[in-house]
């Protein structure tokens, strides 16, 4: 979920509010692919972990303390890889990164978002729209580096007018 927010600007919808947490039948399942595989039997549970799953999967070679392992405590190897919603494999790190990388614009689009929130102190409004498409088009131009998304941030009327 946090990739989905603060990389690429597509948080999954949270749950309707009438439907309440089911748990999977759990039995016989040896790793967190085959968990969530039985999770998304649910229907109401699929439209969300479709969307969370595949980059969660991909990171699942770190525990939860950021130590990179290859294989479960049962000894049974970690499969790296899923399938995005729109069709593209991704494998491990390197396939977020992959995936990141053939998306630029939509990437440069949060981060220009989240520099602007910060770089202003507030939410963004309606009328700051005009500046984050305008900001977005002009990185393209310079192969969206950072230090110029940095100086177009700068230079935005939303910034000069904070």
């Amino acid at each position: 979920v946090w990739v989905l927010e603060n990389l690429l600007g597509t948080p999954p919808s949270p749950p309707p509010p009438d439907v309440q947490p089911v748990e999977p039948d759990i039995r016989g399942v040896t790793s967190i692919r085959e968990l969530l595989a039985k999770h998304r039997t649910i229907a109401t549970c699929n439209e969300c972990h479709r969307k969370i799953d595949p980059i969660g999967l991909a990171l699942e070679n770190y525990d939860h303390l950021g130590r990179y392992r290859s294989r479960y405590e049962n000894r049974i190897q970690i499969d790296a890889s899923g399938i995005m919603p729109d069709g593209s494999k991704i494998d491990g790190v390197d396939g977020i990164r992959g995936y990141l990388l053939a998306q630029p614009q939509q990437f440069t689009r949060c981060l220009t978002e989240k520099l602007l929130i910060y770089a202003i102190g507030r939410r963004l409004a309606f009328t700051d729209r005009d500046d984050i498409d305008r900001i977005v088009n002009q990185s393209s131009q310079t192969q969206y580096r950072f230090r110029d998304l940095v100086h177009l941030i700068v230079n935005s009327r939303a910034f000069q007018t904070k």
